[in-house]
């Protein structure tokens, strides 16, 4: 086994990295590290690493975003501090026009996903455990929709 410390960075292949950049400022607070207009890449972070996102500009020939279904990342995820962090997000983002997917409760976080420029899924979480890891482990996984004014939960689906 090779001990890696910690999750280091995504780098998501976009149409347009100055809209991109633009995006990840506004929708998580991560401020660009390093822009190379002609190499098509920009570098963003939150300030105390390198970079936690990395975004490389790629035109797909037509244009278009890729499909949800299609082989690549799922989505990426930021971590916020609490439940109350997450329902100031959700409240900004509806306020700057961004459309949510979705709101939910997972056995280990509650959640709102909503897409990128480029159709990619973005997850901004607050932790149910202090011990994620344990949580995972010791509760069933399931997925319940999330009333973000309340945290009240509607029906659990588990799986």
């Amino acid at each position: 086994m090779i001990p890696a410390r910690r999750f280091g960075h995504v780098v998501l292949a976009v149409r347009d990295m100055k809209a991109s950049s633009e995006f990840y400022a506004m929708t998580v607070g991560l401020k660009v590290a390093a822009y190379n207009e002609a190499r098509g890449q920009c570098f963003m972070s939150f300030g105390d690493d390198h970079h936690t996102l990395g975004l490389f500009q790629r035109a797909a020939p037509d244009g278009a975003p890729p499909a949800p279904d299609q082989p690549g990342i799922v989505h990426i995820a930021f971590e916020m501090e609490d439940f109350p962090a997450v329902q100031a997000a959700h409240a900004e983002l509806v306020g700057k026009g961004v459309e949510i997917e979705r709101v939910v409760e997972h056995n280990v976080t509650r959640s709102i996903y909503f897409r990128d420029p480029d159709n990619n899924c973005v997850e901004l979480f607050s932790n149910l455990h202090e011990n994620g890891f344990e949580g995972m482990r010791s509760t069933r996984l399931y997925n319940a929709a999330l009333d973000i004014a309340t945290g009240e939960t509607g029906e659990i689906e588990y799986f």
